[in-house]
């Protein structure tokens, strides 16, 4: 079973990603390389150029590969030009969100870690903890205390 990362050449995604490989779980990286490197994406994880507004594309990686999980960083984050450039971000940053949930749907996947959805969830915390399931995934979850 595999791990899909949504914009795994990013910053934090190839962070995330080298994470991942390090602790042994099979990674699978999506990536338009927009505004993610090539030279960032792990040699050992499986690397497909292409968008997550592409339903395509996303359910040809969920068909050839085991995904158990998806890992979402693939958003527009530059706050500047979210003002200036607003239905750029909400085509990328919503839509696309909504293309990645239906060919989840669709696969039957239901494990989705958004970084957005963290970060809405730790500012009311203020802090994050980690909990380990029964499958020895890793899930960040907002610390409930």
């Amino acid at each position: 079973m595999a791990i899909l990362v949504c914009g795994g050449a990013g910053y934090i995604g190839s962070h995330t990603v080298y994470q991942l490989v390090k602790a042994r779980e099979e990674v699978v990286i999506v990536d338009n390389l927009q505004t993610g490197h090539r030279g960032a994406i792990n040699p050992t994880a499986k690397f497909y150029q292409g968008d997550i507004r592409d339903a395509k594309i996303l359910d040809k990686i969920f068909i050839e590969n085991k995904i158990e999980a998806v890992i979402h960083f693939a958003a527009f984050i530059e706050a500047g030009e979210i003002v200036e450039k607003p239905l750029k971000y909400f085509n990328n940053n919503v839509y696309g969100m909504q293309i990645l949930l239906e060919s989840m749907v669709r696969m039957a996947l239901i494990k989705l870690f958004s970084a957005l959805l963290l970060l809405l969830t730790a500012s009311r915390k203020n802090s994050l903890s980690r909990k380990t399931t029964e499958r020895n995934q890793l899930i960040l979850m907002a610390n409930p205390n």
